[in-house]
C-alpha cells in the first residue's frame, strides 16, 4: 500500500499550497479556500497510516475468526463426512494459506479476507442441519463480533473524515 509515501505526498502538497501558491493569491474567497485545502491535506496525511494500522488489525481479527471456524469444523465429528464442511476448510484454509505467503498489499488482503468471511457466513449456514446448535451459535458469535468491530471502526472513521468538512464552502467570486 505504500503508506509513507502517500502521507509524505499528501505533506508535500499541502506545503506546496502554503508556502507556494497562498502567498500569490489576491482573492480573500480564494485564499480562504486554498487554505482551507492545505489543512485537510495536512490532516488527513496521518489518516491514510492509521487506516493502513487499522486494515492490518482488521486483517489479523478476521484471519483469528477463520482460524477457529477452520478448526471447529475439522474437530467436529458430526461432520467428518461433509462435502460441504470439507468444502468450506479447503476454501478457508486456502486463503488463510494465500495470507501467510504474504504476496498481496494489506488492501486486497482485507477484501479477500472479507470475501472468505461472507463465504464462511454461507457455508455456516449450509451446515446448520449437521452442525450441533452451540457449536454454530459460538461460531456466529465470533463473526459478529468480527464484523461489529469493523462497522465501528468504519463509523468512528467516516465521522472524524466528516468533521473535517464542516466548514462553510463559499463559491470563489
Amino acid at each position: 500500500m505504500g503508506t509513507p509515501i502517500i502521507t509524505f505526498m499528501l505533506e508535500r502538497c499541502a506545503r506546496t499550497i502554503s508556502q507556494v501558491i497562498i502567498p500569490d493569491l489576491t482573492q480573500a474567497s480564494a485564499l480562504e479556500q486554498a487554505m482551507h485545502i492545505a489543512n485537510l491535506l495536512h490532516l488527513l496525511a496521518p489518516s491514510v497510516e492509521e487506516k493502513s494500522q487499522e486494515l492490518k488489525e482488521e486483517n489479523e481479527k478476521i484471519r483469528d475468526v477463520l482460524g477457529s471456524v477452520v478448526e471447529v469444523l475439522r474437530e467436529e465429528k458430526a461432520l467428518s463426512r461433509s462435502t460441504a464442511r470439507n468444502k468450506l476448510v479447503e476454501k478457508l484454509s486456502h486463503e488463510l494459506k494465500k495470507v501467510e505467503v504474504g504476496s498481496v498489499d494489506i488492501s486486497e488482503e482485507n477484501h479477500n479476507l472479507k470475501r472468505a468471511l461472507a463465504e464462511t457466513i454461507y457455508g455456516l449456514d449450509a451446515l446448520k442441519e449437521e452442525l450441533p446448535m452451540e457449536t454454530m451459535s459460538s461460531l456466529k458469535l465470533q463473526i459478529r463480533s468480527a464484523l461489529r468491530q469493523q462497522l465501528d471502526r468504519e463509523v468512528t472513521r467516516v465521522t472524524s473524515v466528516m468533521a473535517l468538512f464542516e466548514f462553510p464552502m463559499e463559491t470563489p467570486d
